[in-house]
């Protein structure tokens, strides 16, 4: 193969490297090596347990035993359906010692989506609690694997299976353009080169570092949390409801000493004040960023922060189709925003719309090439030929993939992002393709044709639905259907009915001009015509209803408006939670109420018991 040599190391201060590890052969054989060195150092932190290194072995080599007998193996999938608790990395590391590959499914996934993942990969088993298995999808193996029923002691020990560096580890789903998700299979060789180069780049903090596991397990980010038990380092297993609410959030990290975490911009946007108000020269926090495009204004709060001591704050690159991340920078005080350089043993290429390398200050498409990258997609031979394509700089025959970013590289090397060559976007840092919204909605027998528009911004951006529907047609079932259909990510939070929907010359939707026309005319179903609400003889009703409308954009909202339903999502409960317990003063109003009481009438009710308990109890 063509040597892979080291990219150059960031401009600044040289990352120190002493005592650092350095991984070969599978992931396995890593954790291996941090349960000799640290038997007793905590390995989980959660709210419902915590697992030494030495417990964390136990458990899993047990665990590989029961998956074992139900037909786990090399290139078998096994699927993880938990609640977020120390039991997540038991069932990952049990997994990876049987041999088999690991497929998350998320709990808070829409059943049919959840079902089509199930049925793609093709579990032999799945590992879940008893409280879940109501929530399997047909297809998710037989004799599920229940972590709060077993019986441990009873369970022998597994014995090591021998793996080469090219078997899978983990298949994780990401949206599709066709309403199909796609499987990307990754190898243990992948997961073992991301790991050096997190550790040559010197993004990891010295060995024995506490960091907050943030990321959904569905997500490709989780993947970089949760790996850090291979180099002796304490995982904070945060709960659903910690990482909604800010203020949780920000006590988990002082309550468990943790010093690190990650989040996607969006989701950082909402913590950033309350991580600050923690962080300092006696707390020092590290920061990673990741997932989408960094808004200028976080860019820099991060550069203050970073000025005075408080974090040190990383950006961090790469697509599910290449381990988690292929570049990253540290921010600094004065550098603009930009993807950084490639982590040891990546190639990362800039090439034009035939796949020929474009000279450095020429914009082009990312394309990246290495021991990182994914096997290709699971079960989809020619999407995957489409994807991963033959390395015009390799002499013998290696692959690269096209990212479809659309970035230019600089003389020195660092790398600059400059948006998308296609309709794939980011959503609070997940991957969107607007073609699988269109698709589920068109899905519907109401739906004649269906147009998803987005709009950027600093909270993450919007996504539009633009309708065409059947005579008879009914909008309110549409948006009931997608709401049972689609991830909370990517549901639409504005809707419009249209009469004909404009084409291109070339045939296609012409989504510049749906925004031209719903711009001008404001034909947006965002709740500004829903009825004059009847305004609650309570304190908080006028500040609520202020908060949900800046929040959402709405130049009102009716009392049985359902707040995800109208445009919400879990980081825009946390900006209400945020705004409402500054403006209610002080009084703590936790994100997950929103979760819990989810119309205006009921959340208005909710918060003004709070307010005026608080104001009995003062």
């Amino acid at each position: 193969m063509t040597q892979i040599l080291p990219a150059p190391v960031e401009a600044g201060p040289a990352p120190d490297r002493r005592g650092r590890p350095e991984f070969h052969g599978s992931a396995v054989a890593a954790f291996r090596e941090a349960v000799a060195a640290h038997p007793d150092r905590a390995a989980v932190v959660g709210v419902d347990a915590t697992l030494s290194y030495a417990e964390l072995d136990d458990r899993s080599d047990r665990l590989a035993t029961l998956l074992t007998a139900r037909g786990a193996g090399p290139e078998c999938a096994v699927g993880v359906l938990l609640p977020r608790t120390a039991d997540l990395i038991v069932a990952i590391l049990g997994i990876l010692k049987a041999g088999a590959v690991y497929v998350p499914f998320d709990p808070e996934q829409p059943a049919q989506r959840l079902g089509r993942i199930v049925r793609d990969a093709a579990p032999v088993t799945t590992i879940t609690h008893a409280g879940l298995v109501g929530s399997l999808p047909e297809g998710s193996g037989p004799d599920p694997v229940l972590l709060d029923r077993t019986d441990w002691s009873a369970v022998p020990r597994s014995e090591p299976v021998a793996l080469h560096p090219d078997n899978l580890a983990y298949v994780i789903f990401t949206s599709g353009s066709t309403g199909r998700p796609k499987g990307v299979e990754v190898s243990h060789r992948a997961l073992v080169s991301f790991l050096n180069g997190m550790e040559q780049g010197g993004f990891f903090g010295p060995p024995g570092a506490r960091l907050a596991w943030n990321a959904s397990i569905a997500f490709d980010a989780s993947v970089q949390e949760w790996v850090r038990v291979f180099r002796g380092d304490t995982v904070g297993v945060l709960t659903d409801d910690m990482r909604r609410d800010a203020e949780e959030f920000a006590e988990f990290i002082v309550e468990r000493g943790l010093t690190e975490a990650d989040m996607t911009p969006s989701h950082a946007q909402m913590l950033i004040e309350d991580l600050a108000a923690v962080a300092g020269p006696e707390r020092h926090l590290r920061l990673f960023v990741a997932g989408e495009a960094v808004p200028p204004a976080l860019w820099a709060r991060l550069q203050t922060l970073v000025g005075d001591g408080s974090v040190t704050a990383m950006n961090l690159y790469g697509p599910t189709e290449a381990a988690v991340n292929v570049a990253g920078t540290f921010i600094r005080p004065g550098e603009s925003p930009t993807i950084g350089r490639p982590l040891a043993g990546v190639q990362a290429r800039v090439v034009d719309a035939d796949l020929v390398p474009v000279p450095d200050g020429t914009p082009g498409e990312l394309c990246v090439a290495g021991p990182y990258l994914a096997r290709g997609y699971s079960g989809r031979p020619g999407l995957t030929a489409a994807r991963f394509v033959p390395d015009p700089l390799s002499t013998d025959g290696a692959r690269m993939y096209r990212t479809g970013d659309r970035v230019v590289r600089r003389a020195d090397g660092v790398i600059e992002y400059i948006g998308r060559t296609d309709d794939q976007i980011k959503i609070r840092g997940h991957r969107v393709e607007l073609g699988e919204i269109e698709s589920v909605l068109a899905d519907h027998p109401d739906v004649s044709r269906a147009v998803m528009l987005y709009h950027g911004g600093e909270d993450g951006g919007r996504l539009s639905a633009v309708l065409h529907l059947r005579p008879g047609g009914d909008l309110a079932a549409v948006r009931a259907y997608a709401a049972g259909q689609l991830p909370s990510w990517m549901q639409p939070a504005d809707w419009a009915v249209v009469d004909t929907i404009p084409l291109t010359v070339g045939g296609k939707a012409d989504r510049g001009a749906l925004i031209r026309r719903l711009t001008s005319t404001g034909d947006a179903a965002d709740g500004s015509d829903t009825p004059e609400e009847t305004q609650m003889k309570v304190d908080a009703t006028d500040t609520v209803r202020e908060v949900w409308c800046t929040v959402l954009e709405l130049e009102k909202v009716d009392e049985d408006d359902d707040f995800f339903l109208i445009g919400g999502h879990s980081l825009n409960a946390m900006q209400v939670a945020t705004r409402l317990r500054t403006s209610l003063g002080g009084v703590k109003v936790p994100t997950r109420m929103l979760f819990e009481h989810r119309t205006f009438r009921a959340f208005t009710d909710a918060v003004n018991e709070r307010v005026n308990t608080a104001a009995v109890s003062a």
